[in-house]
């Protein structure tokens, strides 16, 4: 059936404006009688041409404004970017967040989806091993040795190569030395079928395993369980069972991790379980990548889709469960822009297409466990770790009584030299990378600085220059004061790189690595180091948090938290769920094997309340503890916050706004019993990329007074905006209060 009658449309245009608007499809283009809903229309908006998404039809035009209604240039998509769900979700997130709706679906939108024409799918390159080929070419090189026997065991595309840790370099020489041959696989695709699902590796589930699935494969519909289990307890094995029940049923799985890190293990374990398509989507794939994925998933052509938080918006037809791996994660909280946290909007989601929604932690965010007392989550616990793994053992060490040589005591050294004697792995975790936080004059005291932002500037000795680490800004060595002229400039504070140096001088015959943002920049690095950690090539492991998420070292006997102090005396009141999460986590990478793991925890503050509660009760008795002080604070979850965030070039403007701001707020709060308008603060860095920051907390007692609060301020914000060179935004449910 066609029409060439006229249909109204509300799109969801990419401006930051709080509203749909209304265009009509050209009287002299027939359109098929298909869903134009979720579909890409280009439209004129003012005097230019952007992208917006249609989100409803209709027959009947609903503007009654001046002006006439405009026709949309061009309908771009043949079938719907995104299904029904996604729009509701989308327009649920816009509404919940207070963020401009049509910003929020061009957000969501793969990056080639953004461009103003359509998009097409390339080749999809698949490799395959060539019979009886000389390998002798490779016999040094493990990497290419590995590479070649994946693609021997079953022909690979080059996306799921890469996601496996293999780089283009390494297939682009395989190839090169015709060991392996490309074909073009993309007119071979269909949908994937269930009768050909394959699973294998399956293993028996213990105890409380086996009651945690039962427990979710007997509901039916909407839930939200939380598998809160011990580091080791085989959390992803039951999330592989139940994703295999779903695919036998014909239906697809979104598995969500907080870190782009975390995929390439997690893929693996999956393309070993099943045989099924399986794609990923975040951001360190390329824009063909992405939309690779995004359309396999589309067309039902994939099967499993695991991603970091952006994944969410992939519109999946036959979406069956929701897996929300390490849920605590601050990852999932998009930090600019469109500020949405993905697990809220994946229990949205869930609720949405009435699915389970699965979310697994041995640290619940203390949010989960408020919406698990309250029922609206149900807990399955796991205690005990995977094979005769035991609890890690641990130590306080009290770094008042202790000789410290670069950061290291005297009684963390004696236990890492103990480690080693009996062929075991340490790692240690420092999170702060470079050398040293500080570069100062020996003479005056002058600290260097960043032009950019009030941060002082961090040294990397590797590189030999100074890093802002906040606008990340490089500075050459300098060789005097600016000051006073004298020469002796003294790092002071305690870096990985530093770290790494002394214990390469303290244990001369250990084989140390480091692991951070700069040592693992290039693609595929963290995958090559984590396998010779598995290797044991290394048996000293420092770096930074993403050393603490998820990752298996069996041989790790050893962990030391060498600095927590920062995080027991700090500003933002999340700090210490931060820090105890993060204790347990990195807890978890000791003792995975069969040996006894112990963590050695240095401070100045030996028996501050977090400490002392965590190690006597456990991170239960910790959350317990949190929530009673949180409610006796009015703080989240038992109350609701938003901050109204400005920037400008201009600290004067930016104060002004700021100002009249806080006037406006502290009149229309007076409507409102529970809502309290705090008084305005610089941000922690107040001067940050050569623009000055200022925040005003806003508290509620409830959702809905927060709301209709934040939209009061939304619909008068332009009165009190200086537009030359003022930037705001509110952001829904911070992560800190500042």
């Amino acid at each position: 059936m066609t029409f060439n009658i006229a249909m109204y449309l509300q799109l969801a245009v990419n401006t930051p404006i709080y509203q749909t608007f209304e265009y009509k499809t050209p009287q002299n283009i027939v359109f098929s009688d298909k869903n134009l809903c979720g579909c890409r229309a280009l439209v004129k908006f003012g005097n230019r041409k952007t992208i917006g998404v249609i989100v409803s039809t209709s027959d009947k035009q609903s503007y009654s404004g001046r002006g006439i209604i405009k026709e949309v240039e061009e309908i771009l998509d043949d079938t719907p970017v995104f299904d029904m769900y996604a729009v509701r979700l989308l327009s649920w997130a816009s509404s919940y967040y207070h963020y401009p709706v049509g910003e929020v679906f061009y957000t969501a939108l793969p990056p080639l989806l953004k461009k103003q024409n359509k998009a097409e799918l390339k080749p999809i390159d698949l490799w395959s091993a060539i019979p009886g080929a000389d390998i002798s070419s490779i016999k040094r090189a493990k990497t290419c040795q590995s590479a070649l026997e994946i693609i021997r065991k079953s022909p690979c595309t080059t996306h799921k190569l890469k996601e496996l840790g293999i780089s283009s370099a390494i297939i682009n020489k395989l190839s090169g030395l015709n060991l392996i041959v490309k074909t073009n696989l993309r007119d071979q695709v269909k949908e994937w079928s269930r009768e050909q699902l394959e699973v294998t590796g399956t293993k028996i589930l213990n105890g409380e395993q086996q009651a945690a699935y039962n427990t979710i494969s007997d509901a039916s519909g909407f839930n939200v369980f939380v598998i809160n289990g011990v580091t080791g307890s085989g959390k992803t094995e039951i999330y592989l069972q139940l994703i295999a029940d779903k695919l036998a049923d014909g239906k697809q799985a979104l598995v969500l991790v907080p870190e782009i890190n975390l995929t390439p293990q997690t893929v693996k374990r999956f393309y070993d379980r099943f045989n099924v398509p399986i794609v990923c989507i975040h951001s360190s794939m390329n824009d063909s990548e992405r939309f690779e994925s995004f359309v396999m998933m589309q067309r039902n052509e994939a099967a499993i889709l695991i991603g970091t938080r952006s994944a969410l918006f992939a519109n999946i037809p036959n979406l069956g469960i929701i897996i929300i791996d390490e849920e605590h994660d601050s990852s999932y909280r998009q930090g600019d822009g469109f500020r949405y946290h993905a697990r809220d909007c994946a229990v949205m989601l869930g609720y949405l297409r009435n699915i389970p929604v699965v979310m697994g932690t041995a640290t619940p965010s203390i949010e989960t466990v408020n919406n698990i007392r309250k029922n609206k989550y149900r807990e399955l616990i796991l205690t005990r770790r995977a094979g005769n793994a035991s609890d890690a053992i641990f130590n306080i060490i009290d770094m008042r009584k202790q000789f410290i040589d670069h950061g290291i005591s005297r009684e963390l050294a004696l236990h890492i030299n103990e480690e080693l004697a009996k062929g075991n792995q340490v790692l240690l975790l420092l999170n702060r990378r470079g050398y040293s936080q500080k570069l100062i004059c020996h003479n005056c005291g002058y600290v260097f600085m960043c032009n950019n932002c009030d941060s002082s500037l961090t040294y990397h000795r590797t590189e030999n220059q100074l890093l802002c680490h906040h606008c990340e800004a490089r500075y050459s060595l300098p060789h005097q004061c600016p000051q006073c002229g004298f020469t002796e400039l003294t790092p002071t504070g305690n870096g990985t790189e530093q770290i790494f140096e002394h214990l390469m001088q303290l244990f001369p015959n250990a084989r140390p690595v480091r692991v951070d943002r700069d040592s693992v920049s290039g693609k595929g690095t963290l995958n090559t180091l984590l396998d010779d950690i598995n290797d044991n090539r290394y048996n000293i492991i420092i770096g930074t948090q993403m050393l603490a998420k998820g990752h298996h070292f069996p041989n790790v006997t050893l962990v030391g938290i060498v600095d927590i102090d920062s995080c027991l005396f700090s500003n933002n009141y999340r700090a210490h769920e931060l820090l105890a999460q993060l204790i347990v986590q990195v807890a978890g990478r000791s003792g995975r094997g069969n040996k006894q793991g112990y963590v050695y925890l240095q401070t100045h503050s030996p028996d501050h309340p977090v400490l002392t509660t965590l190690l006597s009760g456990g991170y239960q008795a910790f959350t317990e503890n949190c929530l009673n002080i949180r409610r006796q604070l009015m703080l989240p979850p038992f109350t609701s916050n938003a901050i109204l965030k400005a920037d400008s070039s201009s600290r004067e403007k930016v104060i002004t706004f700021i100002s009249d701001a806080y006037a406006f707020m502290i009149r229309e709060s007076q409507k409102f019993k529970s809502v309290k308008v705090m008084h305005p603060s610089s941000a922690y860095i107040a001067r940050k990329q050569k623009r000055y920051h200022f925040n005003i907390l806003i508290n509620a007692a409830g959702k809905k007074d927060l709301s209709d609060f934040v939209d009061i301020i939304i619909a008068n914000i332009d009165k009190f905006r200086d537009k030359s060179g003022v930037h705001s935004v509110i952001e829904i449910d911070p992560l800190s209060n500042e």
